[in-house]
């Protein structure tokens, strides 16, 4: 090949991978980072992979900002690197739900109207769900967050990935795509959810059964990069005793009705003293310490237990009958020679 052909092909050849190199965009390259760029061509090493993080009955770093008296406790919560979402229920007007683990259980029936009036409100179920999501430094417009929730509790297998809000759009439809955290308060039974699904029409507040609740984090690239799922299990009613502690409680109720009963200051259910160290059947918290013989100076009548402190007149010790500072065979010859004589009053 001729020199001036070969100089031509070489620097075409240079030309070319230089200006690739030029014009390719550099940034992160892979599709698991929340930073992932799908134009990017040339990995910078700038890829943010974080690995998940799971809380169980935990409390938001951020406060609940929506709705009256809920607390950002309570929470099932993922973070991932430092974006954290959490979800749990609130029973409407009452308080937070207590979750096992990441269960949150409840009994079935309609919410009350408001916090101070108990008339049942058809057709909004007892229960909230209540999400929070903090992207950090990153946006609605940089990731996809979905709201998924199951509207079928019948079905016993997890079905909310087939209705789920997809919040990033949402929000950029209402030109809140900038924002980075976004808290809600949802009822499973409020109309809007018939425009997202009509399989929302299959919700029944009064119905019990198992709903799977949460939220999930999706880059651009469609690849989840984490979730938060809750369970809320939705039980009939069953009255009784709920606290652990009273003496008739019932582990099978799930709705108490104020009829716990506990035990008197100082006694067990069984009516015995908690304690009760010389068994007199006064509890220890109820004795009266002091003397209690009758025939000492400082007799105490009230006394229930002899704490040794009893006077004699004429003797400073207890036992020494000749009051010679010692108790020997001598004091109980004294004692022995007047054992079984009666004493006049």
């Amino acid at each position: 090949m001729k020199a001036p052909v070969l100089r031509f092909i070489l620097a075409i050849s240079l030309f070319i991978f230089v200006g690739y190199h030029s014009f390719a965009q550099d940034g992160c390259t892979n599709v698991w980072a929340v930073n992932y760029d799908p134009s990017a061509v040339v990995d910078d090493g700038s890829c943010e992979i974080y690995q998940n993080e799971t809380l169980l009955d935990a409390t938001l770093d951020i406060p609940i900002n929506i709705g009256t008296g809920i607390s950002n406790e309570h929470m099932t919560i993922v973070n991932h690197g430092p974006i954290q979402m959490g979800a749990k229920i609130n029973e409407r007007f009452i308080d937070d739900v207590i979750p096992t683990g990441n269960e949150y259980f409840i009994t079935r029936g309609y919410s009350r109207t408001s916090f101070f009036d108990e008339t049942p409100n058809p057709p909004n179920a007892k229960w909230d769900l209540i999400f929070s999501v903090d992207l950090d430094q990153y946006t609605y417009n940089d990731l996809d967050v979905f709201v998924s929730m199951d509207f079928d509790p019948l079905d016993g297998e997890t079905q909310a990935e087939s209705y789920q809000l997809d919040l990033s759009t949402g929000l950029q439809g209402i030109g809140l795509g900038g924002s980075s955290i976004r808290q809600q308060s949802e009822n499973l039974a409020f109309p809007f959810w018939l425009v997202l699904t009509p399989n929302a029409s299959l919700f029944d507040a009064t119905q019990p059964g198992e709903y799977d609740l949460g939220v999930r984090l999706v880059n651009k690239a469609g690849n989840e990069l984490s979730s938060v799922f809750i369970r809320v299990i939705v039980e009939d009613a069953v009255e009784g005793c709920t606290d652990p502690e009273a003496c008739n409680f019932d582990p099978t109720a799930n709705l108490d009705d104020n009829t716990c009963e506990y035990p008197q200051a100082n006694l067990n259910c069984a009516g015995e003293c908690e304690h009760d160290f010389n068994n007199n059947g006064i509890c220890d918290e109820e004795e009266i310490y002091g003397c209690n013989y009758p025939s000492a100076i400082n007799f105490d009548p009230a006394s229930t237990f002899d704490d040794g402190t009893c006077e004699f007149d004429g003797m400073t010790c207890l036992g020494d009958f000749d009051n010679n500072g010692i108790i020997n065979v001598e004091d109980l010859a004294t004692f022995l020679s007047v054992y079984g004589e009666s004493c006049e009053e």
